[in-house]
């Protein structure tokens, strides 16, 4: 009877000891695997984490003020293509800096030419004037017919924006397209309430200004196209 005890709390201290190891061995198992479960995800994020890239403007298109005149004040020679009904290879244009702001500065931009017939657009708008400029990093706004000089607040509010960003915009039949490709921004001024608007096309040249220039009507009457020297 007592062997037969004996060999029964054996049996049971056995089986206690076996389920006891069991369990370590399980929870072994479960850390070690939780453990890979961790290794694994942290080397999963590790390979998805990008390298490090510098945030700078190399793959911006970065300051406008880059697109304006290198020589703010300055007189430049440009290859006519067209200059209404004369017959000239090249005219001058004249930059002058007419004020500064916090933001950027002012200038008008003109044709220096003799007056001749087609040059003022309904006999009050001169066609000589190629705007007055505000010149920012965000963007180039344009006012037209300025004997003063703006604020930016006019410039902002009235003005058109001549070069910047992609945009396409029609206020009140004034229809503004504007394209990058490259260094080089194109706007396109036109009235779209007649057949035969008025049009004006602008390229700015990063590091060079206004490389081309080109203005006159739907049925392209009274042309004026020019080409910056040696662009």
């Amino acid at each position: 009877m007592k062997k037969r005890k004996l060999m029964l709390i054996s049996c049971i201290i056995s089986l206690t000891i076996c389920g006891c190891a069991a369990e370590e061995k399980n929870e072994t198992n479960m850390v070690e695997s939780e453990q890979n479960t961790v290794q694994e995800e942290e080397s999963h994020v590790e390979q998805e984490v990008p390298e490090d890239t510098e945030d700078t403007d190399d793959n911006l298109t970065g300051s406008y003020k880059d697109y304006f005149f290198n020589e703010e004040n300055n007189e430049y020679t440009y290859n006519v293509t067209e200059f209404l009904y004369e017959d000239v290879s090249d005219v001058s244009v004249v930059v002058k800096e007419l004020d500064s702001y916090e933001d950027g500065n002012v200038y008008s931009v003109n044709i220096n030419y003799d007056d001749c017939p087609g040059r003022y657009y309904w006999e009050t708008s001169d066609r000589f004037n190629l705007g007055t400029f505000y010149v920012t990093d965000e963007a180039i706004y344009v006012l037209f017919d300025r004997t003063d000089i703006p604020t930016v607040d006019e410039f902002v509010e009235s003005g058109n924006i001549i070069c910047s960003a992609d945009i396409e915009q029609n206020i009140d039949g004034q229809k503004v397209t504007i394209t990058n490709d490259g260094d080089t921004c194109r706007c396109l001024l036109s009235n779209t309430l007649t057949e035969s608007g008025f049009y004006s096309e602008y390229e700015w040249t990063k590091g060079k200004g206004l490389t081309y220039f080109r203005s006159g009507y739907g049925a392209e009457g009274d042309p004026i196209e020019i080409h910056l020297q040696n662009d």
